[in-house]
């Protein structure tokens, strides 16, 4: 971490958004009228110096499928025969990719009071949760390409997408307890920690959605993969997200399931999910 007088100049930044309802009191399908069964968060990232491309790369996305009437792109409110070229033109973008998708029935009434008792928003646990697993990596993606570029690790500026219902602060004070946990080797679940390096608490924006580019984009990719999830629903349909593959990140062998794309919970092979449900993960690599 940097010092307090010396905020690190961003050499990536990560845009995130995400798709369907983080809630876990009540959940699709078990209780009527639930939460929605799946939750995915999206992430996008660019070199700093390429974020001036991302307008005008939206701009054209928008022109290329007549939608240039509404002020941003929002996948959800596209007609379904314009989400395949928008995912396909990403696709061929100087950007890289992250996802978590999770499948929430078993964490139907979940609670985590160790979340709880150190002030963070208890209605956050989800979002906060699947952040997580996106930074750490997020975080060693940035840190072994920043490397490799350059001969040092470089940082990563955060910026979320801003919905109603969750409290960016308590993202923020998330962000920087686990930097603490981990310089003092006390986090909770050690398996894999991100890279903090690269992270900065104070790296961090919150933006509306349509005021950035990035987010946009970031939107884009949850969404496609909330649709290639969503199996029963009238709009289910993988091809969206199964378009998005040369940008998805991948553990540099070709290996994508739990990197680029992340699917929740870890056990997910006992997960009583239907072939069509599995096709997405399937198609990404999970032998489920």
């Amino acid at each position: 971490m940097a010092s307090e007088g010396n905020v690190p100049e961003p050499y990536f930044i990560a845009y995130f958004d995400e798709a369907g309802d983080p809630g876990i009191k009540t959940v699709a399908p078990i209780d009527p009228n639930g939460a929605s069964e799946w939750f995915t968060v999206g992430c996008a990232v660019v070199r700093a110096t390429s974020e001036n491309e991302l307008v005008p790369l939206v701009q054209s996305i928008k022109k290329s499928i007549f939608s240039t009437q509404s002020p941003d792109l929002h996948f959800r409110n596209l007609v379904e025969h314009k989400k395949l070229p928008v995912c396909q033109a990403l696709a061929g973008a100087n950007l890289r990719f992250f996802i978590v998708a999770s499948n929430k029935k078993n964490m139907r009434g979940y609670r985590n009071p160790q979340a709880e008792a150190v002030s963070l928003h208890k209605h956050n646990y989800l979002y906060n949760y699947c952040i997580r697993i996106l930074l750490e990596r997020i975080s060693q993606w940035c840190a072994r390409r920043s490397i490799s570029e350059t001969g040092a690790p470089k940082h990563v500026k955060l910026v979320f997408s801003k919905r109603g219902g969750h409290s960016y602060r308590h993202v923020e004070t998330y962000i920087h307890l686990l930097a603490k946990q981990a310089e003092s080797g006390r986090v909770y679940q050690s398996a894999n920690i991100p890279d903090f390096r690269v992270i900065d608490h104070r790296l961090i924006d919150v933006i509306e959605h349509n005021k950035n580019a990035g987010c946009q984009i970031a939107d884009v990719v949850a969404s496609a993969f909330y649709q290639a999830a969503n199996a029963g629903t009238k709009r289910w349909n993988t091809e969206y997200a199964e378009a998005l593959k040369d940008r998805v990140a991948s553990r540099g062998d070709g290996q994508y399931a739990g990197y680029g794309i992340t699917l929740l919970p870890w056990k997910n092979w006992t997960l009583k999910l239907t072939d069509a449900q599995k096709k997405i993960f399937r198609f990404y690599g999970y032998q489920i």
